[in-house]
């Protein structure tokens, strides 16, 4: 106990041998770690070696020709659409169409009063049968010299004026009836049983919808891959699809867009389809090497694009951004990659671009459970 108080009287009389005690231990600690620890090169060599490689499985695609698909979009339109008109004064006696109805070429519509043209024609029939009887004696007695010129030229023009006058008869009979100048549906309707109409005024509005059109704009540098009649699809909104033909490209370009009217065209038989719609207008427009994947091979470089991981002959991985040529409801056909490429398929998560992997181009359960 004495002992023990004589150190603590010292330390407190020099309190700098705590301080080299201390020092000294840290010290000895030091020099004793140097001698047990190891090169981290040749631990990092060692580690190396003992990681095995990573396995992935590769497929080899090849490349194929395809078209590359030009999308526009458009609205479909009635083939031609006609405000029809009265031709002849009358009130409306008959009315035989309704709204939405589709009507043949020549199909009655409706009927004006015809009053007395009836009357009026047959009375014009029986002046026609006395002017030629009065033009035949005439001819005869001027054959005779009995007759002069002047009363034969009057015949021949009453004659002529009794065939004017029954054709006009004739001719506003046939307007009394207001026919379908062409097949359509009847779009409106803008007169009702019992209106007097005039001349020139509108009576319906007919509209041809087969052939069904559509109508979009291309581009400067678009345009130049297309043709006449070249085969175009249309999907409407109701995502059935239609094949039809290009029956119109302008050839003058729009002042303010620069762009250039195109025209497809649709069958329609019957015109169950309506115009108006928005639709999507696909368009093959050049032929180009493509490589067809499933969206389940793609990846993400660091900079998050996306492309697909594949293998040199380095077994190195690499990143191929995508370029899509074209989609489809099984895949994407993307160019970019050559005439064939080994693409990762599987395990594509667990690798890094410029790792080097083992490739397996066979089905390999480890892989298919490690993913």
């Amino acid at each position: 106990m004495l002992k023990l108080h004589r150190i603590r009287q010292l330390l407190d009389e020099k309190p700098y041998i705590i301080a080299l005690s201390i020092s000294l231990g840290i010290l000895l600690w030091m020099l004793s770690g140097n001698s047990h620890a190891q090169d981290p090169q040749s631990k990092t060599d060692k580690k190396t070696e003992l990681v095995p490689l990573a396995k992935v499985k590769v497929e080899t695609l090849q490349a194929q020709q395809i078209f590359k698909t030009l999308t526009l979009y458009g609205k479909s339109e009635p083939d031609k659409i006609s405000k029809i008109s009265a031709r002849e004064e009358g009130e409306v006696k008959n009315i035989f169409v309704k709204e939405g109805q589709f009507v043949e070429k020549g199909t009655v519509i409706l009927t004006l009063d015809q009053s007395d043209l009836n009357e009026r024609i047959i009375s014009a029939k029986s002046l026609l049968v006395q002017r030629k009887l009065e033009y035949k004696g005439f001819v005869k007695l001027k054959q005779q010299g009995l007759q002069d010129e002047v009363k034969l030229s009057q015949s021949k023009a009453q004659l002529e004026h009794a065939k004017s006058d029954l054709a006009s008869l004739k001719l506003s009979l046939s307007r009394s009836e207001i026919k379908a100048p062409f097949s359509g549906v009847i779009n409106r309707r803008l007169v009702e049983i019992g209106d007097y109409l005039g001349r020139g005024d509108p009576i319906l509005e007919l509209a041809d919808l087969d052939p069904l059109i559509v109508r979009a704009d291309v581009t400067q540098s678009e345009i130049f891959g297309l043709n006449l009649n070249q085969e175009v699809k249309a999907t409407l909104i109701n995502k059935k699809s239609y094949k039809g033909n290009l029956r119109y490209i302008a050839s003058v370009a729009d002042d303010n867009t620069n762009t250039f009217r195109i025209e497809a065209q649709f069958d329609n038989p019957s015109m169950k389809i309506r115009a108006g719609f928005s639709t999507q207008l696909d368009i093959d427009f050049e032929a180009i090497n493509a490589i067809h994947i499933s969206p389940a091979f793609m990846a993400l470089d660091p900079m998050g694009s996306i492309g697909v991981k594949t293998i040199n002959d380095k077994n190195e991985v690499v990143f191929s951004p995508i370029n899509v040529v074209k989609s489809t409801a099984d895949g994407i056909w993307m160019s970019g990659l050559g005439d064939e490429a080994n693409v990762i398929t599987l395990g594509q998560g667990f690798v890094r671009i410029g790792d080097i992997v083992e490739p397996v181009f066979s089905a390999d359960e480890t892989i298919a459970k490690q993913d």
